[in-house]
């Protein structure tokens, strides 16, 4: 089972803890508001505001109330990310490049050629806020992992006890293990099919030989993969018989044939195989109340001082 831990759902339920408490204006313009001293620049909150609403579809906000909703859901998330900084920095944590660029490239092995950049545009932003994100991530986890240390466990009870009160999420959906070809053309890719079909050549081959896909050196093999896991062109794959060849299916990167080498049926998972995600799952969900408590706290007690003037004179991101 493969449970994804959103940042921007994280993040925003943690920033909507609390509004900001309006105290005096920053005589510094650029300075959009101050966190116990520290302070937050007008393209910081840019950055997020920006990403805010390009996660909106495109009416949203152009309503007025809406748009101040956004701006200070947006300021919010940067006075949680000063305090969370601050607080690495009392308990000494480091987020090295290192570690962000590690987690990056994951994303990015994980797409086709191009697809990582067609994410990029389709959620309109870029490599260089997705880095900051995710940095941003890595401070929220290790300062929460650090508060939490190792008072925080997990007995067999409590796993069963949501394993059985949650039946419905510890399923592993269809999989598909295949072999891939991806050509430029239509033409190319129906060539290559009949030659493989005819026994001319092996499916193996021609991809090593003519594939366009990083997976070509292995053959085409991509391995195992369920429904919308990844580009809908997979997604094909599913109406293949064991054995057969698909037809050419399109997509924005070329033309895919698919050789399906395995199918495994959608089914419950046994407690055993739960597991070890019911232990990350519940350690997770102690670790987020024991920070949402923290951030409750430290939003309450923290100066934050907001640049009003300037606060209500920002429209739409520059």
């Amino acid at each position: 089972m493969s449970r994804a831990y959103p940042l921007n759902r994280f993040l925003a339920t943690l920033c909507l803890l609390s509004a900001c408490q309006v105290t005096k204006h920053d005589p510094k313009l650029r300075i959009l508001a101050r966190v116990n001293g520290t302070p937050i620049t007008l393209s910081e909150f840019q950055l997020n505001f920006a990403q805010v609403l390009s996660d909106q579809d495109s009416i949203a906000p152009s309503n007025p109330k809406s748009l101040d909703q956004f701006k200070a859901r947006a300021l919010n998330e940067s006075v949680m990310m000063a305090l969370v900084r601050q607080e690495a920095n009392r308990r000494f944590i480091k987020v090295a490049k290192e570690e962000v660029d590690s987690r990056v490239n994951n994303w990015k092995d994980g797409y086709p050629p191009g697809g990582f950049e067609e994410m990029l545009r389709r959620q309109r932003t870029t490599e260089e806020y997705l880095k900051k994100r995710i940095e941003n991530q890595l401070w929220v986890e290790k300062v929460s992992a650090e508060m939490s240390g190792s008072e925080i466990l997990v007995s067999d009870e409590e796993m069963k006890r949501y394993y059985q009160q949650h039946p419905n999420e510890f399923f592993r959906q269809e999989r598909l293990h295949a072999l891939q070809i991806v050509v430029p053309t239509v033409e190319e890719a129906t060539k290559l099919r009949q030659e493989i079909i005819s026994g001319v050549t092996t499916f193996e081959s021609a991809a090593r030989q003519y594939s366009l896909s990083p997976d070509a050196s292995k053959g085409g093999d991509v391995g195992f993969f369920s429904r919308k896991e990844k580009i809908e062109a997979f997604d094909e794959a599913f109406s293949v018989p064991v054995g057969a060849i698909s037809r050419p299916v399109q997509s924005r990167f070329g033309v895919h044939l698919f050789k399906v080498l395995e199918r495994q049926p959608k089914r419950a998972l046994t407690f055993q195989e739960a597991k070890p995600e019911l232990g990350k799952l519940l350690r997770r969900s102690k670790e987020a109340k024991v920070y949402k408590e923290w951030a409750t706290k430290q939003l309450k007690d923290a100066e934050i001082y907001r640049n009003e003037a300037l606060f209500a004179s920002i429209a739409t991101p520059v």
